[in-house]
């Protein structure tokens, strides 16, 4: 959780053939929306729908990060 109940951000893991499938999700939540509502009035909506797209638009990029350093040889793998 983000700002405490703000946005929830996480990532789930499942098994594939080949290995793990990580996937990212965000999303706005109630408590979100409506302090957006409050800081920005009519703009709400429209920032967001930008801060949205901001952040699926990074998902990609995170997940592609998170690859490359789980592939490499820098790559730390912690107990529990």
């Amino acid at each position: 959780m983000v700002g405490g109940s703000l946005v929830r951000w996480g990532f789930t893991f499942g098994p594939t053939e080949t290995g793990t499938k990580l996937t990212e999700s965000w999303e706005f939540l109630p408590e979100g929306i409506a302090k957006f509502h409050e800081m920005y009035g009519e703009e709400a909506d429209v920032q967001i729908a930008d801060r949205t797209q901001q952040a699926h638009d990074g998902i990609p990029k995170t997940l592609a990060a998170i690859k490359r350093i789980a592939e490499s040889s820098d790559a730390t793998v912690l107990p529990g």
